[in-house]
């Protein structure tokens, strides 16, 4: 079975995570790049790695790489690259271009290149433009042009049950790298105060069932005319018969009765309301959940004084305060905004992981 030349997009800080799960899900020749994860797969491994990965923000299929110097050069090699195969009627080539240090840098005539190039390949001369989506990446670097097929279509963090998001949302695919990175197991109890919208605890609730993160994710190569029904058929029956028997014992909480409303109907479109204890709460009374006896895992992304307006730094010297009296033996994971808010939790970090979150680089601390 032919081997594609792959590559992860993942968010900055989460790297690790990703290498992880490609190796688990059995990717090959998995390497750390800048922007993502190259690795080689087969188009079973793809169908797999967009359906069950959790932590990745899209997988591309690297058609080629070559050297171009003029538009003309571009243009004819993306002409031979066998676009009938990805590129069926009623489907809408977008092209993004990235160009750096290179005689082409005008972004929008590579794109164009690229595009009319695609419309004159052969067995395209019929093709017909429609609503379905196929984005197709280019980047150039020192005059090296490596053309990429997105495979995912919509980012892969957006699962299709955050039908409501509070103030500061973290992306499913970085409240699912958190886990990872702590290890949480579904037997362990799991504490997500400040939940806004309830991610973490979907996140783990899915992971506990043994849930496909992409089963209602609409793919582009679904539209591919080389597309092997049978053995895509066969990937996501698979998929959609993973389950558990575990039954997690998850809670989250929020002092904005409003903001619980919303996390509990995203945990219905989920399918995990029932696999989730919500309570109205100010983090300040935390306690042991009433029938928890094991020592477990508290999760939590506080709110950050520029997009939630408040005294944070009093905010995290009252969890530090809360964690160290209640929760002694438990395991703690908390995102810090930067060294006076760390400093203000007053509990030494055990480790610390780099992410980029909301446009901006975050710590997440184990304590």
């Amino acid at each position: 079975m032919e081997k594609l030349t792959c590559f992860a997009i993942v968010v900055p800080g989460l790297e690790g995570q990703v290498v992880a799960e490609l190796t688990e899900l059995s990717a090959h020749d998995v390497k750390l790049e800048e922007g993502g994860v190259s690795f080689t797969a087969t188009m079973d491994t793809l169908f797999r790695l967009n359906l069950r990965a959790r932590c990745a923000t899209r997988f591309v299929i690297r058609l080629a790489a070559f050297k171009a110097l003029t538009f003309p050069e571009l243009y004819n090699k993306v002409r031979k690259l066998g676009w009938q195969h990805y590129v069926g009627d009623g489907v809408t080539v977008e092209v993004k271009a990235s160009c750096h240090h290179s005689k082409l840098l005008h972004s929008g005539r590579a794109e164009q290149a690229v595009l009319d190039g695609i419309a004159a390949s052969e067995g395209m001369q019929n093709y017909r433009a429609g609503d379905a989506i196929q984005q197709v990446m280019l980047r150039i670097d020192d005059n090296i042009c490596t053309i990429s097929l997105d495979t995912s279509g919509e980012r892969l963090d957006r699962r299709g049950y955050r039908h409501y998001s509070g103030l500061a949302p973290i992306r499913e695919t970085i409240a699912a790298g958190i886990l990872r990175w702590m290890d949480w197991q579904a037997d362990e109890p799991l504490l997500a105060p400040m939940c806004g919208s309830g991610t973490f605890a979907i996140e783990a609730a899915w992971i506990a069932e043994k849930r496909a993160a992409g089963l209602n994710h609409d793919f582009p190569f679904v539209r591919w005319p080389s597309l092997k029904q049978k053995r895509w058929q066969r990937a996501l029956k698979k998929a959609e018969t993973m389950s558990s028997e575990i039954k997690p014992q998850i809670f989250a909480s929020d002092l904005a009765a409003g903001v619980l409303d919303q996390a509990r109907e995203n945990a219905r479109h989920a399918g995990v309301a029932d696999a989730i204890e919500f309570s109205k709460l100010d983090v300040r009374n935390l306690v042991v959940p009433e029938g928890v006896t094991g020592k477990g895992l508290i999760v939590c992304n506080p709110p950050y004084g520029d997009r939630v307006k408040g005294d944070v730094r009093t905010l995290y010297k009252a969890l530090g305060a809360l964690f160290a009296g209640r929760f002694e033996g438990w395991r703690m994971a908390v995102i810090v905004p930067d060294q006076g808010c760390e400093h203000a939790l007053g509990l030494p970090a055990k480790r610390r992981l780099k992410i980029k979150h909301g446009g901006k680089w975050v710590y997440l601390l184990e304590l």
